[in-house]
C-alpha cells in the first residue's frame, strides 16, 4: 500500500510540476508576444510619423509653388508626370502621376534639395502626386509611403498616409446667364463677355487645364476624351470634337483672333461650346451646335476660396489609395 501511495504522490507531484511549467511557458509566450506587438507598434508609429512629416512637406511645397504664382506654373510642375508612375487603378490617360523618391527628384531644385530622411528605405518609400485632369484638375491627391531601412530596429516597418488639396487652377462653376432670344434692339455680332459663359473661371485657368489634358495624352480619340481645347492658331479649324455625352469647350485665344477671325470648317462638327476671345465679335461668325460650359464644370465645395491651396476636408487617410 505504501508503494502505491508513493507512486500516486510522485505522479501527482509530476503533474503539478508539468502544469506549472506549462502555465509558466504560456505566460512567457504571452509576454514575449505582447513585447513584440509593442515593438511593432512602436516601429509602425515611427514610420507613420515620418510619412506624416513628408506629407506636410509636400503640401507646403505645393502651397509655395502655386500660391501667388501665374497659373502657367501648373504646366511646369507636372512636366515629368506619366502614367507609368500611376498605381494600377489610375493607369489611364486622364490621370497625371508624379513620383518623388530619395533617389529621384522630378521637380525643380527647391524640392530636390530637401533632405530625404536617413531612416527610410528609398527603394520602398515615395511621395506620389496624382490628379484627374479631365474631371478634377484642381484636386491633387498626395500619397506618401514610408518603409524603415535596415539600419533601424524596425526594418521593414511601413506606413502610408494621403491627403488631397485644391490648387488654384480652376474656379467654382457659375451657371451661364444666357438669353434664349436676343432683344430686338441688340446689334448683331456683339461680343459675348467671358464671365457670362465661364463665371469665375479665368482664361488663364482654362488654358492651364487645356495644357494639362494635352500633357496627360488626352485627345478626341482617347477614352475618356479631352474636354478643353485652347487654340492660339488663326488657321481654319478642321477637327470634329465632342459628343452629347462628352461636350467640349473650344477657345480661340486673343492671340489667334488678333491675326484674323478663325474659321471652323463646314465638315467639322463641334458639340459643346465655341468661344472667340476677341474684341471684334468673332464669336458670332459661326453657329454653335450647343451652348454649354459643362466641360469646365468641376466639383467645388460651397464657399471655398479657389484662389489658394487648401486641404480637401475629409480626405486625410491613414493608408494607401
Amino acid at each position: 500500500m505504501k508503494s502505491h501511495r508513493g507512486m500516486a504522490t510522485l505522479w501527482t507531484a509530476s503533474c503539478l510540476v508539468f502544469i506549472t511549467s506549462l502555465l509558466a511557458w504560456i505566460t512567457l509566450q504571452s509576454v514575449m508576444s505582447e513585447t513584440k506587438r509593442s515593438q511593432h507598434q512602436l516601429h509602425t508609429a515611427q514610420a507613420l510619423a515620418i510619412s506624416e512629416s513628408l506629407l506636410e512637406t509636400s503640401i507646403a511645397f505645393i502651397d509655395s509653388t502655386y500660391s501667388g504664382q501665374d497659373v502657367s506654373i501648373d504646366t511646369s510642375f507636372w512636366r515629368n508626370a506619366s502614367q507609368s508612375q500611376c498605381p494600377p487603378k489610375q493607369a489611364s490617360v486622364q490621370w497625371q502621376c508624379l513620383k518623388w523618391t530619395g533617389a529621384l527628384s522630378p521637380f525643380d531644385k527647391d524640392i530636390g534639395a530637401l533632405a530625404w530622411p536617413d531612416s527610410i528605405d528609398t527603394s520602398d518609400s515615395f511621395v506620389l502626386f496624382l490628379r484627374d485632369v479631365k474631371l478634377a484638375p484642381h484636386k491633387v491627391k498626395i500619397w506618401v509611403q514610408v518603409s524603415l531601412n535596415a539600419e533601424q530596429a524596425g526594418a521593414g516597418s511601413r506606413a502610408s498616409v494621403q491627403q488631397s488639396v485644391y490648387v488654384p487652377i480652376s474656379s467654382p462653376w457659375v451657371a451661364p446667364d444666357l438669353e434664349t432670344t436676343p432683344p430686338s434692339d441688340t446689334k448683331p455680332c456683339v461680343p459675348v463677355t467671358w464671365q457670362k459663359l465661364f463665371g469665375n473661371t479665368t482664361p488663364a485657368q482654362l488654358k492651364a487645364i487645356s495644357e494639362a489634358q494635352t500633357q496627360s495624352g488626352l485627345s478626341s480619340q482617347t477614352k475618356p476624351s479631352r474636354s478643353v481645347y485652347w487654340n492660339d492658331s488663326p488657321l481654319t479649324w478642321t477637327q470634329s470634337l465632342g459628343s452629347q455625352g462628352e461636350p467640349v469647350i473650344l477657345i480661340f485665344s486673343s492671340l489667334a483672333c488678333a491675326v484674323q477671325c478663325p474659321e471652323i470648317a463646314t465638315q467639322a462638327a463641334i458639340t459643346g461650346m465655341v468661344y472667340f476671345q476677341s474684341a471684334n465679335a468673332c464669336q458670332n461668325s459661326v453657329p454653335q451646335l450647343s451652348v454649354q460650359a459643362e466641360a469646365a464644370r468641376f466639383e467645388w465645395p460651397t464657399g471655398i476660396d479657389a484662389s489658394r491651396v487648401q486641404r480637401v476636408s475629409g480626405s486625410w487617410k491613414n493608408g494607401g489609395l
